[in-house]
């Protein structure tokens, strides 16, 4: 003997459709006293969004509302067979012989303050199911953990215990915020952070001699000038396949404090008689408006 027993309950974030590929989540939980109800005192169990009609043209959806209410009203299949399909013109005026719209649609009141709506609004039987898609399987979070092989960055999905994906448009916001340190966190110090050794002089990659303890450059030896750099491990993988190609990529490494040198004194001064003339125009256009009035 089987025994099937519901273990999940309806939540928040579940995942629902009908036969129409009109697929969504639940987006908010009412208890029955607060629904809306009909004038029969009859309160349906989900209510789904209008604009998911026209955006996504699902008619069908709406064929089978009037169909499965006159099926109801006569207790009597409806034939919904493609191409082979019972009409709905007949169905419409068996809506109307039981007194309802022949469109589905019926008054409503809101079950919170018992006034009626505006509009009639459509109601009828539609075939919903639950999809396999629910939120409380889908919830995920993890700190340090397993990396890829090949890439080193963390491993991808809840069944890897992988990180959560931190995508392109995530980091166009933090751009458009200009939170660079938050973006340097996220996208090398969390993910894949590596320090690579690079000789200064031909801008090679150095390799690491264990015979010696020592980094040493494969063009110059021990007499490359070989400096730390912090990378995405990624992006050493990628020079490394394009040396694997024939093509010789070359690294400039170059101190902060060179950076601050090659502003000469002259772009300096350039840039200060701009600052100069933009005040002085502020100033004169202040004095202008001065003498107009």
């Amino acid at each position: 003997m089987k025994v099937r027993v519901r273990d999940q309950d309806t939540e928040l974030g579940d995942k629902f459709a009908s036969r129409h590929g009109q697929k969504g989540v639940i987006g908010m939980l009412f208890p029955k006293y607060d629904m809306l109800y009909t004038e029969e005192g009859l309160v349906p169990d989900a209510i789904i969004n209008p604009h998911a009609i026209p955006s996504r043209m699902t008619v069908g959806q709406l064929l089978e509302l009037i169909t499965g209410k006159a099926g109801a009203l006569e207790a009597r299949y409806v034939d919904g067979t493609p191409f082979f399909k019972e009409d709905i013109e007949p169905l419409k005026v068996v809506l109307l012989k039981n007194g309802y719209a022949p469109d589905g649609t019926e008054v409503m009141y809101d079950g919170r303050t018992g006034r009626l709506f505006e509009k009639p609004i459509a109601i009828g039987l539609v075939f919903y199911q639950r999809l396999y898609h629910m939120v409380a399987d889908k919830m995920h979070a993890r700190a340090t953990g397993k990396v890829q092989l090949l890439t080193r960055q963390p491993t991808e999905g809840k069944a890897r215990q992988g990180g959560l994906r931190f995508g392109e448009m995530e980091r166009d916001c933090l751009v458009g915020h200009g939170a660079t340190m938050l973006l340097r966190d996220r996208m090398l110090d969390g993910s894949d952070a590596f320090t690579m050794y690079v000789c200064t002089l031909c801008g090679h990659i150095a390799w690491y001699n264990a015979k010696k303890g020592v980094y040493e450059c494969p063009v110059h030896g021990e007499n490359g000038d070989i400096r730390p750099v912090k990378v995405p491990y990624a992006f050493k993988l990628l020079l490394q396949e394009i040396m694997s190609m024939g093509i010789k990529p070359k690294i400039e490494v170059v101190d902060k404090t060179a950076l601050v040198s090659r502003v000469s004194p002259l772009s300096l001064s350039k840039l200060s008689a701009a600052a100069n003339e933009s005040d002085n125009g502020k100033g004169g256009s202040g004095n202008g408006s001065e003498d107009r009035r």
